[in-house]
């Protein structure tokens, strides 16, 4: 006790070296702290045995298991390692009869709205039979032939002749395929809730593209995040206007704007979503800051244009890939000159549309004249033609 007495209170020695210690570890925490950290999986040296649990229960277990895969769909061969190595050889193995072809029909999926094979998600006895089986083995063939090329098959079925056909369709045709099961047209479907959003942003010109990172806060009700006692800081800068896929999800709590255009909630994995039309979607493009602050951007360059007329035109089809018609620009301009008349005489009307989101407008235009132009880009953004892909 004296000697322990002895080493914190009097040997200036102890103190001195403890001193030392404190800040040697202090700049180690601050050299470290800043380092993103990352987790991994590593192979135990001696693999842990499992057992079949009784009943489920971790504490009655049963009969010994060993790694291995199912030989109805193709035996595990000898000479691969028993581990996530070797089950990834087995995977990509040019023998493997499902690899290729369940990639495929989710790529083709993500194009047409509806696999070769509708239930993308079980390829089992318990899904549907392809609607087109010979067009997905060629397809599954050609991806592993080009060392699993995404990119090349993608670009393969977008230059098809069955994808750049007309999405149009008689009544005949709709009645008897409604669902385009034969490819006798176009695919046509509502863009999904990330699409959505990032189109917008891309239209205006704000969409941040960096590729990787953190989670990023967007604009969100205030409040959403205290109902689980934490509390939501929004990002600001460029980082509010990174893609979606970079968005934070709590799964407890959704992103409102997301998951109203049916984003799952990612508390299990969904290979389908649902698709719906509700007016609860209207209200989200009519009023959410991302979109109103997209529409205000949209409109400043409106303003910035030769004439309102080629500012609307230009709009439309960053928002839509396609060009207006006669009819659609002069019902937009006569919804302009509507607009900038209730702002002349209410100029109050105008600051929902100009103070909307962060972001600031230059030069200090004619407050009026954008707020206007700012509607009539909205009016654009919640189209069908924005909306829907074609």
């Amino acid at each position: 006790m004296l000697y322990k007495y002895y080493l914190n209170s009097v040997s200036k020695g102890t103190k001195a070296t403890r001193l030392a210690l404190k800040q040697k570890r202090t700049e180690l925490a601050e050299a470290t702290e800043p380092i993103q950290e990352y987790m991994v999986m590593q192979e135990m040296p001696v693999a842990r045995q499992a057992h079949i649990l009784k009943r489920g229960s971790y504490s009655d277990p049963g009969e010994a298991v060993f790694p291995n895969t199912p030989e109805a769909i193709m035996p595990f061969p000898e000479n691969y390692p028993k581990n996530r190595l070797g089950l990834a050889m087995w995977l990509t193995n040019p023998d493997h009869p499902l690899t290729a072809r369940v990639t495929v029909n989710r790529l083709w999926q993500n194009f047409f709205g509806t696999g070769l094979v509708k239930s993308a998600e079980d390829f089992g006895n318990q899904g549907e039979i392809p609607s087109h089986p010979e067009l997905l083995d060629w397809l599954a063939i050609q991806f592993q032939s080009s060392g699993w090329n995404v990119k090349e098959l993608c670009k393969l079925i977008v230059l098809s002749a069955t994808y750049r056909q007309n999405s149009k369709a008689d009544e005949k045709l709709r009645l008897m395929d409604p669902e385009n099961r034969l490819l006798a047209r176009g695919p046509s479907q509502r863009l999904s809730a990330e699409m959505i959003r990032d189109n917008a942003l891309k239209a205006c010109g704000l969409l941040n593209e960096k590729i990787g990172g953190k989670s990023v806060k967007p604009y969100q009700p205030a409040g959403l995040w205290e109902i689980n006692n934490t509390s939501y800081q929004q990002d600001s800068g460029d980082d509010v206007y990174r893609r979606s896929l970079y968005v934070l999800i709590k799964r407890s709590v959704p992103n409102p704007t997301l998951s109203t255009f049916d984003a799952s909630s990612r508390s299990y994995c969904v290979i389908r979503r649902q698709q719906t039309n509700t007016p609860l979607q209207a209200l989200v493009t009519l009023n959410d800051p991302t979109f109103v602050e997209a529409a205000k951007v949209l409109g400043e360059q409106i303003h910035r244009a030769k004439n309102p007329e080629a500012g609307i035109i230009e709009v439309y089809r960053k928002l839509t890939g396609i060009a207006p018609s006669a009819q659609e620009i002069e019902l937009l301009l006569e919804v302009r000159e509507k607009q900038l008349i209730r702002f002349q005489t209410q100029p109050a009307k105008a600051k929902g549309w100009i103070e909307a989101g962060q972001y600031n407008l230059d030069h200090e235009p004619d407050k009026k004249a954008v707020a206007a132009n700012a509607a009539v880009a909205s009016i654009i953004l919640n189209s069908d033609a924005s909306l829907t892909k074609r």
